[in-house]
């Protein structure tokens, strides 16, 4: 019986194929491009307490659109609770003159007003008695703490004073600027510059780590083939120049669905976009001075923006399908699963049904509700230290405990579900051993039980 259901499981995955478009910028990458330096997030006591003053923002909003943090800079959710792409309206936002830190929008001292009704006088806080209230406190039995949320345009100016211009265009792009795609695209103070060797070792799941810039998707899929088909990822190279380091690599893409047929060879140098203190804005590796996530993101940057030059731009990278890159990647037939119409046994047997000794060896992926709101059960993102609208990488499944887990790495390289989680070291047979994967490093590797995916996760899919 079982396995009718997955039959007709398999059936109706094929059925449309497509899946959530998800973007979402990884916060520390973002913090670090703000800062201006690589900030050692592992060695500070409090990170979150950090994120939270560099991109003004509570930590409790950061993960979920509704809020309409900085994660989610030029996405939107539409009535239908779905993540679309608009223009950002912090694009428009003019610096404050004077350089300093200073909230905008009449903001900046409250304690010269003597009372709300003198605030409600000042233009931009006229509409102060409309704020939503948040929450409310009588506090020590005289005083009345009120808490509301800014209106959006002065969220925005808030925003807009926290986050640079030139970061804004770093990680965002603005469909009313006219590019000269003759000598290329380069982010605002960035350049573009060397940054190590393609390979240290060899492709591994854990190598690639998102940037400043909303590929969730992407670099969930670019984990997925290392893993499950790592022998995928070559470094195709030929010179370009009498010199050993002048050469370009080409990164094949196929059509998706096609069996591996190939779509375009597309051809790069190993220069990227880097900081003006050397530092990778976009993607890079968790091995350090390993280049090759970065070099497969620029090259996914010229195919998707179909530009010739050299410099693409890869904030148009932003906001994709995570199956569907997949598929480019390796040209494998796509297939979607759904999590609202299946039972956690329905989810069970498909995941295990693409996995050989525990890991999967089909490239899968899987990803969030567009926003907790948007999810059957109206779950709260924050709470549970999951993201909302973001693409993760299905490594396996393990059972312990009596119960069943499925095993995931968040493509930030951190940030780990905190609710039903599996505390252990779990092992994994990697194509000809077995890997031991420490479930307690802070590496973007967790293991959910499947009723709690089920809850959170809006479906996963594979291409193979």
């Amino acid at each position: 019986m079982a396995t009718s259901k997955t039959s007709k499981s398999r059936a109706a995955s094929s059925a449309g194929k497509q899946g959530q478009n998800c973007a979402v910028i990884n916060p520390y990458a973002l913090a670090d491009l703000i800062s201006g330096q690589r900030i050692p997030w592992n060695d500070i006591p409090d990170p979150k307490s950090v994120l939270e003053q560099i991109l003004a923002t509570p930590y409790e909003e950061l993960f979920d659109p509704k809020y309409g943090g900085p994660l989610y800079v030029g996405l939107v959710l539409d009535k239908h609770l779905k993540l679309v792409q608009e223009r950002s309206p912090l694009l428009d936002v003019q610096p404050p003159g004077d350089g300093d830190d200073s909230r905008p929008g009449g903001l900046e001292n409250l304690g010269e007003y003597p009372t709300l009704a003198d605030m409600a006088r000042v233009a931009d806080l006229k509409s102060i008695l409309e704020w939503p209230i948040l929450c409310g406190d009588l506090s020590r039995f005289s005083r009345l703490h009120i808490s509301l949320r800014l209106p959006p345009a002065l969220r925005t100016l808030q925003l807009g004073n926290a986050l640079t211009a030139d970061v804004i265009r770093s990680i965002t792009f603005d469909p009313a600027i006219i590019a000269n795609v003759d000598p290329g695209w380069t982010p605002p103070g960035g350049h573009w510059a060397t940054a190590g060797d393609f390979f240290h070792e060899t492709a591994e799941f854990f190598d690639p780590v998102q940037g400043a810039v909303a590929n969730c998707y992407y670099i969930a899929a670019l984990s997925a083939i290392a893993w499950a088909t790592p022998f995928r990822l070559a470094h195709l190279t030929r010179a370009t120049g009498p010199t050993q380091p002048q050469f370009n690599d080409q990164i094949n893409f196929c059509k998706p669905d096609s069996g591996g047929t190939l779509d375009q060879a597309i051809q790069v140098s190993e220069t990227l976009p880097m900081t003006a203190g050397g530092n990778l804005i976009y993607c890079r590796s968790s091995e350090s001075g390993e280049t090759w996530p970065a070099i497969y993101e620029k090259a996914f940057a010229k195919l998707k923006t179909g530009t010739a030059t050299d410099m693409p731009d890869i904030t148009q990278t932003a906001w994709g399908d995570c199956v569907w890159a997949t598929a480019q990647l390796n040209g494998g037939t796509r297939s979607y699963y759904d999590t609202a119409s299946r039972s956690a046994d329905d989810l069970w047997t498909l995941l295990r049904s693409n996995c050989l000794s525990y890991r999967t060896f089909n490239p899968m992926t899987a990803w969030t509700y567009s926003s907790g709101d948007a999810s059957p059960d109206h779950v709260d993102y924050a709470s549970a230290q999951i993201v909302g609208s973001h693409c993760y990488t299905v490594l396996g499944w393990a059972y312990r405990n009596c119960q069943r887990w499925i095993v995931l790495r968040n493509p930030w390289g951190n940030t780990e579900a905190a609710t039903s989680i599996l505390d252990a070291t779990i092992s994994m047979y990697d194509v000809s051993w077995w890997r031991p994967i420490t479930l307690k490093n802070n590496d973007g590797v967790f293991a959910m039980e499947i009723g709690a995916f089920k809850k959170y996760f809006a479906g996963f899919g594979t291409a193979h």
